[in-house]
């Protein structure tokens, strides 16, 4: 089964201006990334936890949940990025965050949870 380090602050379900689910609540989170078949691992957002906690795990990916405590996730995201080998998903970002995606290049920036690629 494929590991998965999921840094968040917890969250509950957060909507859309549509009244959309974008994201579950971190509980609802865990619980949907192992039914699709991770086996998940959960972090804090404040540096140095989330590089401590991947190097120590070597998860086959980490998904950065944004919502709350935004800058140090924001932050912790392309950190991770730079100074891991891990492939970093964010979750939370807008699609048109053009800042965020100059500071953070290759991190994937999701939608949803459900589409986080599975390793090969």
């Amino acid at each position: 089964m494929p590991k998965l380090l999921l840094v968040t602050a917890p969250t509950d379900e957060v909507l859309n201006k549509e009244g959309k689910v974008r994201f579950p609540g971190t509980e609802k989170a865990i619980e949907a990334l192992t039914e699709a078949g991770w086996e998940v691992t959960t972090c804090g957002v404040d540096w140095p936890e989330p590089l401590n906690v991947a190097n120590e795990l070597a998860p086959d990916a980490a998904l950065v949940s944004t919502y709350k405590r935004v800058p140090r996730s924001r932050d912790c995201a392309s950190m991770l990025a730079r100074m891991s080998e891990v492939p970093v998903y964010t979750v939370g970002v807008l699609q048109k965050d053009e800042a965020f995606r100059t500071m953070a290049p290759t991190v994937g920036v999701l939608r949803n949870i459900g589409e986080l690629p599975k390793p090969e």
